[in-house]
C-alpha cells in the first residue's frame, strides 16, 4: 500500500471511528419549529452571527447580551424579533427557559465558563474560534458537551466554504500523491495597527459614549485579574494575553483547521514557535508576528504557517504540496496544479512563453495556468450557521464539531506554550499532556 492510499484510509477510518464512538445528540427537532436564540456578545464579529442566525428559516434571537450599551441597542435595532430580551448577565441569557441555542462571540477568555454552563443546561452552543485559552478549559468544554449530548459548532467557517471542501475532495481522491508540506499563511496590515477597530472592523476610532457608565468593567473582568476601568482593553483584548491567545487563537487556528478539515491530521505529535513583537509595539503585550511549525511524524507530514501584520505582498494562501500535485486554496479560490517535474509542464511552460511573446509582454512573468481552477457556483454549500441549525435539527454532527475543536484548542495552547518555554514542545495523546 502506498504512503497516499494509507493516508486516505487513515483519514476515513478516523473519521469513521469519530461517528461510531460519538455520543448521541439530543432528539431531533420538528423542522419547523421555532429555536429560541441567545446572542452573548454582539461587537464586531457577534452582530454579524446575530444577523446571519436571523436569516436561518425558523429561528428568532430571544435574548440578546453585550457589557457595551452601544453593542446592545444596535443589535437590538437589527434585531427582527421586537420583543427580545436585552441583558448584561450571560447566566441569565442562557439559562432562559425559552432559549434552545446559544451563539458565544464574546472575547476568549469567557468562551469556555459559558460553553460549558450553556452546555450543562442543554443549550446547542456555536462558540467563535478560538475555542479557548488553555489545555484545561478545552478539556471541560469536550466533557461538558459530549456528557450533555449538545451540538457544538466551532465558527471556523472553511469548514462550509465550498473550496475549502472541493481542496478535501482533490486531496482525498489521490490525486496529489504523497503530501509531506502544507503551508500556510497569513499577511495583513492597514495604515493603521492590527486589532485597532472598535465595533466594526471599519472603525478605528472608539465611540465616544464608551465609558465606566456605559460598559460593565467589572463583569468583563470578573474572569481575569482585577484592573481599573481600561477602554482600549475592553475593546482591543485580543493585544493582552489575560484575554486570548494572539495570532495563534486569532488567525492560526482557522489557517491551521483549514488544513485539518482536508487532510485530517489532527493533533501534532510536536511545535516549534517563533515570535515576536517587530513592529506595533504600543499598546499590546502579544506579538504581531508568529511562526509555527506542526510536526506529524507519523504521518512523514510538516505543517507550517506564518503571519506578519506589517506588511500583506502575499495575502493569504494555504498550499497542500503532493509529490504527483499541488493545491492552493482560500476562501476564494481552490487551484490544483499538476507537478512541475513532469515532463508536461516543460510543454505548458513553452506554450505560456509562446502567448506573452505574442502578446508582447515579457516570457518571464509567466505562470503555468492552473490545471483545475474552481468556478463561482461549481459547488453550492450551505453556510456555517446554517449548518448549525440543521444539525440542532437532524441530531447530526455539524461540519466544526467538538472532535474538531477539540483539535484545535490543543493546536492552539501547545503554539502558545512553545512560544512561552521558548523550545520544542510535545503532545502527549496518552495522559493528554503538553510535555
Amino acid at each position: 500500500m502506498n504512503d497516499s492510499v494509507s493516508g486516505r484510509r487513515r483519514f476515513l477510518q478516523t473519521t469513521a471511528a469519530a461517528l461510531a464512538g460519538a455520543p448521541a445528540i439530543l432528539g431531533q427537532r420538528n423542522p419547523n419549529e421555532v429555536l429560541g436564540i441567545a446572542v452573548v456578545g454582539v461587537g464586531t464579529r457577534g452582530i454579524y452571527l446575530h444577523n446571519q442566525v436571523q436569516e436561518c428559516p425558523n429561528t428568532e434571537v430571544r435574548v440578546i447580551c453585550d457589557l457595551y450599551d452601544g453593542n446592545l441597542k444596535r443589535a437590538e435595532r437589527q434585531t427582527k424579533n421586537k420583543k427580545v430580551r436585552l441583558s448584561k448577565e450571560w447566566e441569565k441569557a442562557i439559562n432562559s427557559k425559552d432559549i434552545d441555542a446559544v451563539i458565544i462571540a464574546t472575547p476568549d477568555f469567557w468562551h469556555a465558563p459559558m460553553t460549558v454552563r450553556a452546555a450543562e443546561l442543554k443549550k446547542h452552543v456555536y462558540v467563535e474560534k478560538g475555542l479557548c485559552r488553555t489545555l484545561d478549559e478545552a478539556k471541560a468544554i469536550r466533557k461538558a458537551v459530549k456528557d450533555n449530548k449538545v451540538v457544538l459548532q466551532l465558527g471556523h467557517h472553511q469548514n462550509s466554504d465550498p473550496t475549502y471542501i472541493k481542496a478535501r475532495e482533490i486531496y482525498q481522491s489521490g490525486k496529489l500523491g504523497k503530501v509531506t508540506v502544507a503551508r500556510t499563511y497569513i499577511d495583513r496590515t492597514n495604515p493603521w495597527p492590527e486589532w485597532q477597530f472598535y465595533t466594526a472592523y471599519n472603525i478605528q476610532d472608539p465611540p465616544a459614549d464608551a465609558n465606566e457608565s456605559t460598559i460593565a468593567w467589572e463583569q468583563f473582568i470578573a474572569n481575569a485579574p482585577k484592573r481599573p476601568f481600561d477602554r482600549e482593553r475592553f475593546f482591543r483584548w485580543r493585544c493582552w494575553w489575560e484575554y486570548g491567545t494572539g495570532i495563534a487563537g486569532d488567525l492560526m487556528s482557522h489557517q491551521w483547521d483549514g488544513i485539518n478539515m482536508i487532510m485530517g491530521m489532527g493533533i501534532p505529535e510536536a511545535c516549534l514557535t517563533q515570535g515576536a513583537l517587530y513592529f506595533w509595539k504600543e499598546d499590546r503585550e502579544v506579538p504581531d508576528q508568529w511562526h509555527a511549525i506542526f510536526e506529524y511524524p507519523k504521518q512523514e507530514l510538516t505543517v507550517t504557517f506564518a503571519c506578519s501584520f506589517h506588511n500583506r505582498h502575499h495575502g493569504t494562501n494555504t498550499y497542500i504540496l503532493g509529490r504527483e500535485g499541488s493545491i492552493e486554496v482560500s476562501g476564494s479560490f481552490c487551484r490544483y496544479y499538476d507537478a512541475e517535474w513532469k515532463p508536461e509542464y516543460a510543454k505548458k511552460l513553452a506554450k505560456a512563453r509562446a502567448d506573452a511573446r505574442a502578446a508582447k509582454r515579457d516570457p518571464r512573468d509567466v505562470e503555468v495556468p492552473p490545471d483545475y481552477d474552481m468556478q463561482p457556483g461549481e459547488l453550492k454549500v450551505t453556510n456555517h450557521m446554517q449548518d448549525f441549525i440543521d444539525c440542532i435539527r437532524t441530531g447530526q454532527r455539524p461540519r466544526c464539531d467538538i472532535d474538531r475543536a477539540w483539535e484545535e484548542a490543543v493546536c492552539i495552547v501547545m503554539s502558545v506554550e512553545a512560544y512561552k518555554r521558548e523550545r520544542k514542545v510535545r503532545w502527549d495523546p496518552v495522559k493528554e499532556e503538553i510535555v
